[in-house]
Parts: structure tokens; C-alpha cells; sequence
């Protein structure tokens, strides 16, 4: 998409005008992330960095939908409960909007720019770190050609979080990264599961 036309279609949607203007202003720094990038990169293929900018621009579009007519987050905390009903943990369920996602692939190794929406609200105010808990990779057809759990943790810091996954069992080919599971935590609490749906194709 054209961010001329995305930029229009924008303003058609009815939201605070300070939201707004942050989905255009991290939109346009991430396309030009992704041209930097290209330029000083030798290994990043034109396809990837196509598909990295255009994913931006789909999960802004996403967020904004969710949170445009309230301003507030869209998930729920949700008890786990052991089989005879005692509580024994806590989960964060319909995350996929508070959090947007961008990627990229550099030779072998996949990055997952994770921004939080409202990083100052319960319960990403809390988190020091934030991970992956649970994702797969699939190729073209649907078969899963990665299942894994747990990335390495990385430090919040302004709100966002990179994530590098490795490719190094992946051959040459268009895959999706499809995300059902993030986690947080801090010092003071205990880690934190966020459940919901993150999808982002990509190319090696």
C-alpha cells in the first residue's frame, strides 16, 4: 500500500488526533528504518524489506481499529485453574492488537520489532522484558517447517522489544512467522503469557 493512500484511509477512521499522528509518525520511521537498512546491508534481500514495511503498515492499521473507539486496551486477564479448580497462575488474554509487530529477515536470522501500543497502561507498564512464549513457521503450503517455544527475553526500552529468531535449520524459500503466545516480565512479579494472534510472512 501506497502510504499516500494509507495516509488517507487513515483519516477516515474516527479516532484522538494524537493517536493518529503516532501511527503516521512510527509508520513513516519505519519505512525509512527498512531503506537504511537496505542501503547498508549487503545480505537483506529486496523482498524481505518490502514485505518488513508493509507488515508495519498492516498492524498499525490493525491496532488502530481495535482501540480507535475507546482509547482503551481490548485484553483480559484470565485465571489458570488446575484441574480441581484451584487458581495457580494468571494469563493475558486478547493481546493482538495492543502490540504491533514488524520483521525482517537478514541471512540467517529472523528480526521481530515488537511496539507496544499503550506502554504505559496495565500490564505493559510493568514489563522489563518481553519474549516470545510460543510460535511456528510455516511455508507456502501450511506444512510447519519450525515449532518452538521460548525466544530469548530482550529489554523493553521505550516501549519496544527485538526479537532475533534463528533460521539456521530453514532452506531458501516464502515462510510465515505465526505468534500465539508472547511473554513479559519484571524482578518484582512473577512472567506473564499473552495470548493471541501475530502473523508476518517473510522470505529467506
Amino acid at each position: 500500500m501506497e502510504i499516500k493512500k494509507f495516509v488517507e484511509e487513515l483519516n477516515q477512521i474516527e479516532m484522538p488526533t494524537e493517536m493518529q499522528e503516532r501511527i503516521i509518525r512510527n509508520c513513516y520511521m519505519k519505512m525509512e528504518e527498512n531503506k537504511m537498512n537496505k542501503q547498508t546491508t549487503k545480505k537483506f534481500f529486496e523482498k524481505p524489506m518490502a514485505a518488513a514495511a508493509a507488515f508495519a503498515l498492516c498492524f498499525c492499521l490493525t491496532g488502530v481499529t481495535a482501540l480507535a473507539a475507546t482509547g482503551k486496551l481490548e485484553g483480559f486477564f484470565k485465571d489458570i485453574k488446575r484441574w480441581d479448580g484451584a487458581v495457580i497462575g494468571t494469563l493475558y488474554e486478547q493481546a493482538t492488537d495492543e502490540i504491533e509487530l514488524a520483521i525482517s529477515s537478514v541471512s540467517d536470522e529472523l528480526t521481530i520489532e515488537m511496539t507496544m501500543v499503550k506502554p504505559d497502561d496495565v500490564p505493559y507498564s510493568t514489563f522489563e522484558m518481553l519474549g516470545i512464549q510460543n510460535y511456528k513457521i510455516v511455508d507456502t503450503d501450511g506444512e510447519v517447517i519450525v515449532e518452538a517455544v521460548a525466544s530469548e527475553m530482550a529489554d523493553v526500552v521505550d516501549g519496544k522489544v527485538n526479537v532475533n529468531i534463528s533460521l539456521d535449520n530453514v532452506s531458501s524459500g516464502e515462510y510465515k512467522l505465526i505468534i500465539s503466545e508472547l511473554v513479559g516480565s519484571s524482578k518484582a512479579d512473577q512472567p506473564l503469557v499473552l495470548s493471541g494472534t501475530w502473523e508476518c510472512g517473510f522470505e529467506k
